[in-house]
């Protein structure tokens, strides 16, 4: 057994992501364009990138991987620096589907999963991005978006069945949203990764990714990974010559935040939020809004104000 200090533990190299989005957003493109990538292709969506001259070596696969093929993914995967998973969903039926789930004990006489069959089918999933997430490589989990419209607006959901969903967060690093953003007459693709507790599922366990980052269709992990903020013994990037001041958020005045709590946001915070709105534009600027009118702790709305700030300042 040894302790080791936080300071002295080296943050490895490999990523470990889930992009989500709608079909069609650029998301197995993005996947395509990481350190020498291999994509677990289950929905046939890689068939067209080679005509858009997009070159990576892909497995297409038609059912769920056997026990062999798992095996043999194994050792091909040691010639890769990325696997890609693409799409969540479409790999999660495929499990449902395969040899591996059959028989009364996860089967219901109408065919349907029983309890026992949903848990084993979450099991292997879990089991399956853990055991990739171990072997060092970065690795990308491709899903479809479920929106849900509620009281507060429109959320955004990683789309796959059973409730892997709320496993995920442990399992990765980053969790982004991808989108489109129309700018005059051109459209950008946005990464966007908001702090947790609003209408997007997200995570950056990093600390190093801002709110939003624009990718191209044939450099995006090369745009986010240039868009990180430095660890702390690396060089800070060179400021823009103009860049954007903001004044720093000032506390509700007489008042404290006992320790160990974390109470609702202050007045001055939402403020700050929608005064940031205003500077922003797209999906970023929505969810501002709307953390500015949710009922979102001080820490929470602290780090959406942050990220926010860090955006303006980096454009």
């Amino acid at each position: 057994m040894t302790i080791e200090n936080t300071k002295a533990i080296k943050a490895e190299d490999n990523l470990v992501m889930i992009v989500y989005g709608k079909g069609g957003v650029g998301k197995t493109t993005f996947a395509a364009s990481a350190p020498k990538p291999l994509i677990l292709d289950f929905e046939n969506g890689t068939k067209y990138l080679g005509e858009r001259g997009i070159t990576a070596d892909v497995i297409r696969l038609q059912k769920w991987l056997t026990t062999q093929d798992k095996k043999d993914l194994a050792n091909i995967i040691r010639g890769y620096e990325t696997v890609v998973i693409d799409p969540l969903g479409e790999a999660m039926d495929k499990l449902m589907e395969s040899d591996e789930i059959k028989g009364a004990k996860y089967r219901a006489s109408d065919g349907g999963l029983t309890m026992a069959g949903w848990g084993e089918v979450k099991k292997q999933m879990r089991n399956f991005i853990k055991w990739l997430r171990d072997t060092g490589k970065n690795i990308i989990i491709v899903s479809h978006v479920t929106e849900i419209s509620t009281d507060n607006g429109l959320e955004h959901r990683i789309q796959v069945a059973t409730k892997l969903s709320d496993e995920i967060p442990n399992i990765v690093d980053v969790i982004s949203y991808m989108g489109i953003q129309k700018r005059g007459d051109t459209v950008a693709r946005v990464l966007y990764t908001p702090a947790q507790g609003g209408s997007f599922d997200s995570k950056d366990r990093t600390g190093r990714v801002p709110m939003t980052v624009d990718v191209s269709e044939k450099n995006g992990w090369q745009d986010l990974m240039a868009a990180m903020m430095p660890l702390p013994d690396e060089e800070p990037p060179v400021q823009s010559s103009d860049p954007v001041q903001e004044e720093p958020s000032k506390p509700v005045e007489n008042e404290t935040i006992p320790a160990g709590t974390d109470r609702e946001a202050t007045l001055e915070q939402k403020k700050e939020m929608l005064v940031l709105a205003e500077k922003m534009d797209g999906p970023g600027a929505d969810y501002l809004r709307l953390m500015s009118a949710s009922p979102a702790t001080y820490s929470v709305a602290q780090e959406v104000i942050e990220r926010a700030k860090a955006f303006i300042g980096g454009k």
